[in-house]
């Protein structure tokens, strides 16, 4: 499973830089607002994520589209995590921003690994 964590974490990795990338190139090139980039990388990062972990971090030798709808729930909750985990630290308890993000980075790594190896990719059902 170590190796599992690896490969999560350089996939992940990637994720973000292409999820970045895109949501900068998207507002510069199309003058989308904030928000609208931010999606259009978020949506391309979540297929490129899923096509990564199934094959390379997971080993997954089918893609079906339940096990496709199962991974876009997970990336969306993690979505919803890390945006009330920054709402809930920085904006009620009034601490720092930088903590709130250590706190996301921590949680919604951990919580998308676990539930991505033991419901998205389980193979043993």
């Amino acid at each position: 499973m170590l190796y599992q964590i690896i490969r999560f974490g350089g996939i992940g990795g990637l994720v973000t830089i292409v999820h970045v990338f895109i949501a900068l190139m998207v507002r510069s090139a199309f003058d989308f607002s904030p928000f609208q980039a931010n999606f259009v990388g978020f949506f391309c990062a979540v297929l490129l994520s899923y096509i990564g972990h199934a094959r390379f971090t997971f080993g997954a030798s089918e893609t079906p589209f339940p096990q496709f709808l199962r991974f876009l729930f997970v990336a969306l909750f993690g979505l919803a995590v890390s945006t009330c985990t920054v709402w809930l630290i920085d904006i009620q308890l009034g601490l720092s921003f930088s903590f709130a993000m250590i706190s996301v980075g921590v949680l919604v790594p951990a919580a998308t690994f676990v539930a991505l190896r033991f419901w998205v990719f389980d193979t043993t059902a």
